[in-house]
């Protein structure tokens, strides 16, 4: 592969060799003569250099070639780390390399690319929040059945399913974002690689299958093969996509147990035979899942100590903690719940870390690193032009999205209390409290799509005012349903 001119170059040897006899044998006026006429030839020499942009161009290494030249400048100017070895194409392009030298409009070439990535982040992140807070308020209560009495299962079961619901929502988000994955070149894609791309397209088993992989959006999480080598193809690796289907599979065993429980009908020895060891597989898995999390950020080789760090540690301790409780289950239920309760408030803990990591605009959250550190968004291509304002959370905002999760959680628990009492009951007004219960979950979740798209306080009015408005009406909602909970579970416990 042809050597790239690189940013400087050293002196030659016959230039040192010539200042080092004009210092010694020359005088003073001499030895400034000798020295003009080699500086002229060497930078005469220098300007003569071929301009390699054209090829480099040709070849479609712009963006790693900039990427490259800004890690050397950097460490010429005194950064602890920078590019490494020599800048040639086939540095450039080896696989465990291309991730690295990708920039900015590599992995978002579209201002709509980074939308989408930047949506899809942020749902994964919110539903895993609000479902973790699920988790542990229902693996907690667990241990007081009789306690809660007729409101065991409202409080319980029907909590474990909003979580399910939720952790299905997540992972099936996780498994989309890496089954169709892909980046886009923009002038700066290799011609070869877009040529090997039109003819996979265009191959005969492409065109046998029933669906093109090429520009084609799935829905099937399972689909390995095409995300495996669409990560393969951006110098990702395997990683991100076995995260996302080993939590997606480990969900699916947790809510088979589920069903058993919920189903009637089921034997009772039926039901804890699926429902312990459905839990142990899904447990297992969700311990794997963090164990991969911790392999891309590092966890176990490094001490980064930054967010995706700790939340990867987070989720690794709390899959195991899962898994010691799923095998205590068979005969400890109460510390078995207790361990199920420990590891969801770590998950939950870890789960708000993403919502921070997305408040930097670290879209890969834990489970997609590379997505973490490719540049600054203000390089996004025809920003200028379309006039796009990029916004990003302040830390006030990453705080109401936590509000809202929580007035989600709370509101859903306060109707599942009501919708129970009118099941006993069965009178028109019992009903109008479950539904009145259940419209601060609608609010806040209304307003999580709203801060979706409107995440900064607009400037002008009376937008401003409107948005400021609604941000306190949520958090007076959130207050009330978070006290009409306590209040009801204090009322059932003394009851």
């Amino acid at each position: 592969s042809a050597r790239l001119a690189p940013a400087q170059t050293r002196a030659p040897q016959w230039l040192l060799q010539r200042r080092m006899e004009a210092s010694l044998d020359a005088p003073l006026l001499g030895a400034a003569c000798v020295e003009v006429a080699p500086a002229a030839a060497q930078r005469q020499s220098v300007r003569e250099l071929p301009d390699l942009t054209e090829r480099i161009h040709r070849l479609g290494l712009t963006e790693e070639y900039h990427a490259f030249k800004d890690r050397y400048l950097a460490w010429r100017q005194g950064e602890a780390v920078g590019a490494r070895g020599e800048i040639t194409v086939e540095r450039l392009t080896r696989p465990e390399h291309v991730a690295a030298n990708r920039g900015f409009g590599d992995w978002y070439p579209t201002v709509q690319e980074w939308l989408w990535k930047r949506t899809m982040s942020y749902w994964i992140a919110v539903t895993f929040f609000e479902g973790s807070i699920f988790f542990t308020l229902s693996s907690f209560m667990c241990n007081q059945k009789e306690a809660l009495g007729d409101m065991f299962e409202p409080l319980t079961l029907c909590g474990y399913c909003a979580g399910k619901v939720l952790f299905i929502a997540c992972t099936y988000m996780m498994c989309l974002a890496t089954v169709n994955f892909s980046i886009g070149h923009s002038g700066s894609g290799s011609k070869q690689e877009t040529a090997d791309d039109e003819s996979v397209c265009n191959s005969d088993s492409v065109a046998e299958s029933i669906e093109p992989d090429c520009d084609t959006f799935y829905l099937w999480p399972y689909r390995y093969g095409t995300a495996i080598r669409r990560l393969a193809g951006a110098g990702v690796g395997p990683l991100p996509y076995y995260t996302a289907i080993v939590y997606f599979t480990g969900v699916l065993c947790f809510t088979l147990g589920l069903v058993a429980e919920v189903l009637p009908g089921v034997p009772p020895l039926i039901e804890m035979m699926v429902l312990n060891y459905s839990f142990l597989c899904g447990a297992f898995l969700f311990a794997l899942g963090g164990f991969t999390e911790c392999l891309q950020n590092r966890t176990f080789t490094s001490l980064e100590m930054d967010n995706g760090w700790w939340g990867a540690l987070g989720n690794f301790v709390g899959g195991c903690c899962f898994f010691v409780g799923a095998v205590l289950a068979f005969s400890d239920k109460y510390s078995s719940q207790n361990l199920y309760g420990v590891g969801s408030l770590i998950y939950m803990v870890s789960s708000s870390l993403q919502i921070v990591m997305w408040k930097d605009e670290q879209f890969g959250l834990i489970f997609f690193v590379v997505l973490n550190n490719v540049g600054e968004p203000d390089r996004l291509p025809a920003r200028a032009a379309e006039g796009d304002d990029v916004q990003s959370f302040s830390s006030r905002g990453a705080l109401f999205v936590h509000i809202c999760c929580l007035c989600g959680a709370m509101s859903t628990y306060n109707f599942n209390i009501e919708l129970a009492r009118h099941v006993q009951v069965g009178d028109l007004r019992s009903l109008q409290f479950a539904f009145n219960e259940m419209l601060p979950c609608v609010f806040a979740h209304l307003m999580l799509m709203l801060t979706s798209a409107v995440m900064r306080m607009p400037k002008a009015a009376p937008f401003r005012q409107l948005y400021f408005i609604l941000r306190l009406l949520m958090i007076a909602v959130t207050v009330n349903s978070v006290l009409t909970f306590w209040e009801f579970v204090s009322h059932i416990i003394q009851d």
